[in-house]
């Protein structure tokens, strides 16, 4: 919210011009540099000349004394709470909740490049590149807001390049990998680690779209979980498998809302990246992010001998040309079906 500037004097002058008469408001303010607009009426000047005086029209003026002094985490729940218009508040709000904790520096205008690269090094082993550049982004748009309405000079995100991406990579589990992560993953500090990660692996739900899930998007009855919020924007249901609703109804009568909620903060997601890092280095498994949960769903289902429509229908690709990637896999699955039948004839 901003503040009204005090003593703030706006002063009037009508001023005769070749090309006719304008009117002339001079802003003053003590300890500040006078401020003019030229209107080409009277009625406009005393207008703008009111609202100076009487409201927050100053701070558009001279810009508020106290913007500058706004510190990381208000600037952060400003920009979330008045500017953000992203599809996925919770996944934008735990990344910000990321820097706000792992940046020392409170006020946000003291805040350095030095300080953004050790924050950096906070963030959880293991993660893929993609990632960490949307952790980044995520902290580079706070700092343009405050540079749109804090008066702040700079973004020093802008002077950390971004990792770069390898959108093609495909990295799924083999049938050992899977069984040591699911192993580990059942004797995790964390309970819920494995249901997650075998709803990842069975539905191929995207990680946002999972921690999201509230118990009352379950219908055991039907064995479906429904997706309000998902990257393309349109819902979805995901079938359940009957090891997954088995796993849900351990957990079925807990106070919060959200399945894999926060104990601190029921309302917000479970934070389980220290878990997942812990459980992939007992399970050996090596170069592999919960986003390749994702496509290990995927790469199954095509060595099952499903389509690339099905594929992407299961995953939710709005273009088949991003499940491509998994058509080698749908091949290879298909000559191995021609070889079986046709080696008999």
């Amino acid at each position: 919210m901003y503040t009204k500037l005090e003593n703030v004097l706006a002063t009037i002058q009508k001023i005769n011009r070749s090309k006719g008469v304008v009117y002339r408001v001079l802003i003053r303010k003590k300890g500040f540099k006078s401020i003019t607009k030229v209107f080409s009426t009277k009625r406009m000047a005393v207008q703008f000349a009111n609202r100076v005086e009487s409201s927050n029209e100053a701070l558009l003026a001279y810009g508020s004394s106290n913007k500058s002094k706004v510190s990381f985490e208000e600037l952060s729940e400003n920009y979330l709470s008045q500017e953000y218009q992203g599809k996925d508040l919770q996944k934008q709000s735990t990344r910000t909740d990321f820097w706000v904790k792992s940046i020392k520096v409170v006020r946000a205008s003291d805040i350095a490049v030095g300080d953004i690269r050790e924050a950096m090094l906070k963030l959880p082993k293991g993660l893929s590149n993609a990632t960490v550049n949307r952790y980044k982004s995520a902290v580079s748009v706070v700092f343009n807001y405050g540079c749109r309405h804090y008066n702040l000079t700079s973004n020093p995100v802008q002077l950390i390049p971004s990792l770069p991406e390898d959108n093609h990579r495909v990295r799924y589990l083999s049938t050992l990998e899977r069984k040591r992560l699911l192993t580990a993953c059942m004797k995790a500090e964390w309970p819920k680690l494995y249901l997650l990660v075998l709803i990842a692996i069975t539905t191929g739900a995207r990680r946002g779209e999972l921690l999201g899930l509230r118990w009352s998007d379950i219908d055991f009855e039907r064995q479906t979980a429904y997706v309000q919020t998902t990257k393309n924007g349109h819902p979805k249901v995901l079938p359940l498998t009957n090891d997954v609703v088995k796993e849900l109804n351990k957990f079925r009568q807990q106070d919060s809302p959200l399945i894999f909620n926060s104990e601190v903060k029921p309302d917000k997601a479970f934070c389980f990246n220290k878990q997942w890092v812990k459980a992939l280095k007992v399970a050996e498994v090596e170069d592999f992010t919960f986003h390749c949960l994702r496509h290990t769903c995927a790469s199954y289902l095509a060595q099952s001998g499903a389509s690339l429509l099905e594929i992407a229908d299961v995953l939710g690709h709005k273009q088949i040309s991003v499940t491509k990637r998994y058509a080698h896999l749908c091949i290879d699955h298909k000559e191995r079906l021609i070889n079986n039948v046709m080696s008999n004839l």
